[in-house]
């Protein structure tokens, strides 16, 4: 008879085998094959995960701060233009508002700032419930960086110029203002001295380790926002209120259709975190509302349940 100790055993040598089976494929069919597997496997957990398949999201994508400079601008432009593509593509289920959209508003061409430096969440939260946004995304590149390193092992170590990649992403909840990610991104290579020297003049497109790691990177941020901002509910806003009906700030470009009833959620208590950022907790559910008639970008609805409801209330599918 086997043991409840002798069958978790085999349980611990089938879940070791699997992971080493996995980095064998890896190894085996290298990097690009690898990585089409893992977002293979990422968009199968996305789509089973994501709540409110059939409603779209919308979310802001603040310009790149590109601080990437070359004497001829090629790898800045390249990285500026490749940027919102790499984006669109890693995740079409999601519909972005960015920098060469009709109508692109100017209230996103920078994250909003305090005197102080810190981003100003009420004004980002305000921005995106007046667009319908579930979620705003900022992102930086940093500048091409060469640094002295300690290389090699024992008596064989020795100063090594070492090129730095890197870039991070932040993503804002539009309801709470709250940071749902902020990741940094790194890759690290070492140059000859003939590389390192274009780089100090410039000319980095001449180095195509660089090339590889600005496509890597692009990847790994795009498909970052997504996972993270389709595992996310799906979320509008009250935008007006008059005697007989409600608006919010989304319609049929979202998949609303009459007759749909939406949960209404209040405005949380706001509370100030350890670096003086401002943050609204999610309020609670006061009600519910039915869609009565639907433009591209706005709704009309009325209430089922609930009453005293405000401009800014968040409105959820359950």
């Amino acid at each position: 008879m086997i043991t409840i100790q002798q069958s978790l055993y085999r349980m611990r040598r089938l879940a070791v085998f699997a992971i080493g089976l996995w980095s064998l494929i890896g190894c085996l069919y290298g990097c690009s094959t690898y990585r089409s597997l893992t977002q293979s496997t990422d968009k199968m957990i996305r789509d089973f995960k994501a709540p409110d398949t059939d409603l779209i999201k919308w979310i802001g994508v603040i310009p790149l701060d590109n601080q990437v400079i070359t004497a001829k601008q090629d790898m800045g432009a390249s990285i500026d233009k490749r940027y919102p593509e790499v984006l669109a593509a890693a995740c079409p289920e999601l519909h972005m508002v960015q920098r060469g959209d009709p109508g692109f508003p100017d209230m996103l061409q920078h994250l909003p700032k305090k005197i102080t430096g810190i981003t100003d969440t009420p004004a980002l939260i305000k921005i995106g419930k007046e667009l319908g946004l579930s979620a705003i995304v900022c992102s930086r590149f940093y500048p091409i960086a060469i640094n002295l390193q300690d290389r090699g092992y024992f008596w064989f170590r020795k100063k090594r110029e070492i090129a730095w990649v890197s870039a991070s992403t932040e993503i804002y909840d539009v309801e709470t203002g709250a940071k749902s990610l902020d990741e940094t991104y790194t890759r690290e290579f070492r140059l000859s001295d003939e590389q390192a020297e274009a780089i100090r003049k410039g000319d980095i497109s001449s180095v195509p380790e660089i090339e590889k790691a600005v496509s890597e990177i692009l990847q790994n941020l795009a498909d970052a926002v997504c996972n993270t901002v389709i595992r996310q509910p799906w979320k509008g806003y009250i935008t007006g209120i008059s005697e007989d009906s409600i608006t919010i700030s989304a319609g049929s470009n979202s998949g609303l259709k009459t007759g749909r009833v939406l949960q209404v959620f209040g405005q949380g208590q706001t509370i100030q975190g350890a670096e003086r950022q401002t943050f609204q907790l999610p309020g609670k559910n006061i009600g519910s509302i039915r869609i009565t008639d639907v433009t591209a970008d706005q709704s009309k609805a009325v209430a089922v349940s609930g009453e005293k409801f405000q401009i800014g209330d968040v409105v959820k599918t359950k």
